[in-house]
């Protein structure tokens, strides 16, 4: 087999990143993904024109729709919708992301499609949900950040509540969530053999992974602070510039890894100090123990350190580039990121898969320029007629 999901077919009506990693997760799966574009505005489906590009197409793009076939269709030309409808009819999944109400005006609701297949498990992804005085909105990451609190979380002690996660980070978790959500239907289908509708938002999305800091506002009836690097649950959890210039990522959460990270900094002061013997004493104390930290990491280079609390236990790490991460050998001998030649863009770098089946093997397959399956899926359905394009 080549995936655990090997046999389903999906019919993925998406567009930018949400609904296209959802799809991509699938293909990766061994879903076969039919990936629609409409003929004639391939800038504005390729990306969105997303900066930067390779050959004239979005990197993003190119990132997100890897695992896929792809197809040309116009559903709001009468012929092409038909052509759609019968490719539903023997699909499994059927995803979009636009807002409320488009798929419907264009035919393919869900009401119009359960009765062309009953079993189809239908995912409707959108940035603010069916109802509400947003519904009816576009939604972007940087907003969805800001309006769900994301980026107010974020910042320099002190600073603006107003730093951004990557880019994308929303987008990213929403299409896990919405692949989460498809293979629990495809579960519960094959106990009662009928399909269902599948709602998931972003706005959801940015919640639930946000459910420790809500917890906290929930339990103190304040806003949490900002606190760059650090975190309000761990102490100390942060980044530490050190002599180099280079930062490193230091936590200590247990009360031996407190102990071992004191004795390596030589800071036994603070290790006898019982108002730190505690984690919630350390967490109370932060600034103070900081204050202590920082001053001896600026003393030594990261590597040095790093080799230290290696030996005695203490949970580290550098703060590296991509251009560091993506050679490192604990990344390249798990295939972490790996390059893939493709036939369009030359040779890119993927993110590798996320799992490793011991019996079907999930993979990663180039993305396809726009359109080049559209013969052969067409010519699947039996409806390409000769010297015909079937768009």
């Amino acid at each position: 087999m080549r995936g655990p999901l090997e046999g389903i077919r999906v019919f993925d009506f998406t567009l930018l990143m949400v609904g296209p990693w959802s799809t991509m997760n699938l293909g990766a799966l061994g879903a076969d993904v039919i990936h629609i574009e409409r003929p004639g505005i391939e800038d504005s489906a390729l990306g969105g024109g997303v900066p930067p590009s390779i050959n004239g197409t979005s990197v993003g793009h190119i990132t997100w729709n890897m695992n896929k076939r792809q197809l040309f269709l116009d559903v709001k030309a009468e012929h092409d919708l038909e052509t759609a409808h019968k490719l539903i009819a023997t699909c499994d999944v059927f995803v979009n992301n636009m807002r409320p109400g488009v798929a419907d005006r264009v035919g393919l609701g869900y009401d119009a499609l359960r009765e062309i297949n009953p079993r189809l498990v239908y995912c409707a992804i959108s940035g603010w949900g069916a109802s509400g005085p947003l519904a009816d909105r576009t939604a972007t990451d940087p907003q969805l950040q800001a309006f769900t609190g994301f980026a107010g979380n974020s910042g320099a002690p002190g600073g603006r509540p107003e730093t951004y996660r990557h880019f994308t980070q929303l987008d990213a978790t929403t299409g896990n969530y919405a692949t989460m959500a498809i293979l629990m239907a495809l579960l519960a289908r094959e106990r009662t053999g009928r399909g269902q509708r599948i709602d998931l938002t972003m706005v959801q999305a940015a919640t639930a992974v946000q459910a420790s800091r809500i917890g906290e506002y929930l339990a103190t009836g304040e806003q949490p602070p900002l606190l760059g690097s650090a975190t309000s649950s761990a102490g100390p959890s942060e980044a530490f510039r050190t002599e180099d210039g280079t930062f490193l990522g230091v936590q200590a959460t247990t009360l031996s890894q407190w102990r071992s990270l004191c004795d390596v900094l030589r800071l036994e002061s603070l290790a006898c100090d019982a108002r730190f013997s505690t984690l919630e004493g350390r967490v109370l104390g932060r600034e103070e123990i900081s204050g202590h930290l920082r001053s001896v990491f600026a003393t030594k280079p990261a590597r040095w350190w790093r080799l230290q609390l290696a030996k005695a236990g203490v949970p580290c790490a550098r703060v590296m580039r991509f251009e560091e991460l993506i050679h490192h050998p604990q990344v390249t001998v798990n295939r972490y990121i790996e390059p893939i030649d493709t036939e369009s863009y030359g040779r890119v770098y993927a993110t590798g898969l996320p799992w490793a089946f011991s019996r079907t093997p999930a993979s990663i397959l180039p993305t396809a320029p726009a359109g080049k399956h559209t013969i052969e899926i067409l010519d699947e359905l039996a409806l390409v007629e000769p010297g015909g394009t079937g768009v």
